[in-house]
C-alpha cells in the first residue's frame, strides 16, 4: 500500500510535518487509522464535537460570558451538563433540576 510506503519513510525535515508523519504511522500500527470504515458508529469527522462547541464560543464572545472564573466554570458546567443530557436523550431541566436536590 502506498500509505505504508509514505509512512515508513526516512524522517521529515519539518518537525511539526515529522511529528504528523509519526502520529498518523502510530495508528495505523494501531489498526485507528482507517476505523470510521469498519465501524460505521465512528464518525470520519469531529464536526459533531465542533458544531456543539460553537454555541459556547458565540456565547463567549456576545456576553462576554462571565467576568470572573467561577462564572466561567459555572456555565461550563452547565452547559457541558445540559449538552450530555440531550446527547442522552434525557431532558435537559430534569438533569439539571436532580442535580439541585
Amino acid at each position: 500500500m502506498r500509505l505504508n510506503v509514505l509512512l515508513n519513510r526516512a524522517p521529515l525535515k519539518s518537525k511539526a510535518n515529522e511529528r504528523l508523519r509519526l502520529g498518523i504511522l502510530k495508528q495505523s500500527v494501531l489498526d485507528r487509522l482507517w476505523r470510521f470504515l469498519k465501524d460505521p458508529d465512528i464518525p470520519p469527522t469531529n464536526n459533531a464535537a465542533e458544531r456543539s462547541l460553537r454555541t459556547v464560543v458565540m456565547a463567549r464572545k456576545v456576553s462576554q460570558c462571565s467576568k470572573n472564573a467561577v462564572g466561567a466554570q459555572t456555565y461550563m458546567r452547565i452547559k457541558s451538563t445540559v449538552e450530555t443530557a440531550r446527547l442522552r436523550g434525557q431532558d435537559p431541566v430534569a438533569v439539571l433540576t436532580g442535580l439541585m436536590r
